[in-house]
């Protein structure tokens, strides 16, 4: 889980039940050098084992919407299994709890659907490169979670963001991609990748200690 190596995107394996994303992805794919003789699709996360069982795959693309929790425990298996085959979760959805379950099981990317053919390839070519995208709604998640993480005196001290990336990704959220954010800091874009990638993985481990602390404490009121 996030390595700083490129990734290649052929072949790929896209596990979406969402027919629109499916075209839109046969659109966007091919525009990266994944023709479709070179992508693999299926619907069912399952199926999607079966078909990892040699690994013969660069990238993995997984509709965090399958049915039930498939699309997450899809990618924990992939990562149990085949952690040098990344796994980029694709999602409708902006929860906390859903970005949290996906970086957790090991995604090495969070790419809302929401996003026009032109965001998501920037994002698909970003990865291909090594880099870690960060959608700015993502971004205002992360900085909502992490206020309420400095208020919070039992917080570990490696899922705290530094004053330097929770700047990152106020700019993020501003608007700004990555060629920006390394323009305002004066530092090369690579830096900034690393610490996007340094914030994904603070994510993961901040929300995996939350879990483990409520599986052992008393249960919450709502």
């Amino acid at each position: 889980m996030f390595s700083s190596e490129a990734v290649s995107l052929s072949p790929a394996l896209v596990v979406e039940n969402d027919a629109a994303m499916q075209e839109r992805l046969r659109y966007i794919l091919p525009t990266l050098g994944c023709d479709e003789p070179q992508i693999i699709w299926t619907d069912d996360g399952e199926m999607a084992m079966q078909l990892l069982e040699k690994p013969s795959f660069g990238v993995v693309l997984v509709d965090i919407g399958l049915p039930g929790d498939s699309g997450v425990e899809l990618i924990e298996w992939l990562q149990a299994h085949h952690p040098q085959v990344p796994a980029v979760a694709i999602s409708a959805s902006r929860s906390e709890e859903n970005i949290f379950s996906a970086l957790r099981a090991g995604a090495v990317a969070y790419l809302l659907k929401e996003r026009d053919d032109l965001e998501l390839s920037i994002g698909l070519r970003s990865i291909e490169q090594g880099g870690a995208p960060i959608d700015p709604a993502i971004a205002r998640r992360v900085l909502a979670w992490h206020a309420g993480h400095a208020t919070d005196s039992g917080s570990a001290p490696d899922t705290a963001l530094t004053p330097q990336e929770r700047k990152m990704l106020e700019l993020v959220v501003q608007g700004l991609g990555h060629r920006g954010i390394a323009e305002a800091f004066a530092m090369p874009r690579l830096a900034v990748e690393r610490r996007i990638k340094a914030i994904y993985r603070k994510l993961a481990l901040g929300s995996g200690s939350e879990t483990a602390h409520m599986a052992s404490g008393p249960a919450l009121l709502r």
